[in-house]
């Protein structure tokens, strides 16, 4: 049990004992503080602190604070309806939290004497602009939104990178943009393709593509959303993808590709104009609202027509699940707000869910929106690790 918990623990028994007139034997008995604290405690729990900590607890206008709170929560949230209890008892269990719990201060800063909490929690924020940029003599640059950087070839504004096209020919000179997890990051290709990269993901590129061979590109991993410059600009050169097992022949057009180490499917899906996927000798066509499922292990491919809304939502600042598995939104959740997630029961993987989330909302608002459709009772946050319950 960490020291909060102790903290709270002993808190609910001192309110108790306050409440039926009984003395302070818990305090007396607790480890937690020195005779010094316990003192400045028993001073706080006085008659005459108590009526001070209620009046200023009676200043509060607790239906408008309410109010408040309950309008700044988003949409995809629901507010959960008060359980009303008796305003002098919540007073008096207050006054009695308010002071106890600002002595963690006390005992978490005794110096040598204290080693029950070894690190401050973490701070869990949703996704921001960044990536590594590894130029072709290997050099490696970081961006980020409050970052610019600019050479000969490229220059970021720090949420895209953009590529001018070289007025010789050259041989061909390759980058890498490796977005890590927590991160997201654009790039316009030197021939006029926008590339939008998700967290946890890497693109190798050309600096600049050959003017009499198709241009071709790899997603080394993870996911990108592509919108082709036509091969009608460039001499009728295909674009062209590579990922782990497939080949991705474009035109020009706009598609999503989803290739995860971690998972066993490779996922395209075209929005507009027209792609082959070619995987061993099998080559199939797609039109637009179509999607292939290429299985890693045995290399089949399945073509189905899917809402395309649900899977390039993301590039749009969404998450968009539909009848999603409780596993696999928690994939995407960890990939995004950069933590480990666990189930406390295996039977909660297979929970299915459908829901439009914010992807700038902090995880809390995420994780209390699927809590309050009751499709799970609980979470718990130790660090940047989620326990799903």
């Amino acid at each position: 049990m960490t020291i909060f918990r102790d903290l709270f623990k002993l808190s609910k028994k001192l309110s108790k004992a306050l409440l039926e007139n009984k003395g302070l034997r818990d305090l007396e008995g607790s480890d937690l503080f020195s005779d010094e604290a316990k003192t400045h405690i028993k001073q706080h729990l006085s008659i005459e602190a108590i009526k001070e900590n209620l009046e200023l607890l009676n200043q509060i206008d607790k239906e408008a604070d309410w109010k408040n709170v309950a309008e700044g929560i988003s949409d995809s949230g629901k507010v959960k309806p008060i359980k009303r209890r008796s305003i002098s008892t919540f007073m008096k269990v207050a006054a009695v939290v308010i002071p106890l719990v600002s002595l963690t201060y006390i005992v978490l800063n005794k110096g040598s004497q204290s080693t029950a909490l070894e690190a401050q929690p973490i701070a869990i924020t949703a996704g921001t602009d960044k990536s590594i940029l590894t130029l072709d003599d290997g050099r490696a640059i970081f961006l980020n939104e409050k970052k610019q950087y600019e050479n000969d070839v490229v220059k970021s504004d720090g949420e895209r990178l953009t590529y001018t096209k070289a007025n010789t020919s050259s041989k061909l000179a390759f980058n890498y943009l490796t977005v890590p997890r927590g991160g997201q990051y654009q790039i316009a290709l030197s021939d006029g393709t926008l590339v939008w990269l998700n967290a946890d993901s890497k693109l190798k590129y050309p600096v600049n593509f050959s003017d009499d061979e198709p241009r071709i590109v790899e997603l080394v991993y993870g996911e990108a959303y592509f919108e082709v410059s036509p091969s009608t600009k460039h001499q009728g050169n295909h674009f062209k993808v590579l990922t782990q097992q497939q080949e991705v022949d474009v035109l020009g057009t706009e598609f999503n590709i989803k290739a995860y180490n971690d998972e066993s499917y490779i996922f395209t899906t075209l929005v507009e104009g027209h792609i082959t996927i070619l995987i061993d000798e099998t080559l199939e066509e797609l039109i637009p609202t179509e999607q292939t499922q290429v299985n890693l292990r045995t290399n089949q491919m399945t073509k189905s027509i899917v809402n395309v809304d649900n899977h390039v939502a993301w590039v749009k600042g969404y998450f968009n699940f539909k009848d999603t598995s409780l596993q696999d939104i928690m994939k995407v959740l960890s990939r995004w707000y950069d933590v480990d997630i666990s189930f406390s029961s295996d039977d909660l993987k297979d929970v299915r869910f459908s829901g439009l989330l914010n992807r700038k909302h902090n995880i809390n608002t995420i994780l209390n929106g699927i809590k309050n459709t009751q499709f799970i009772n609980a979470y718990e946050i130790k660090n940047k690790t989620i326990t799903i319950k």
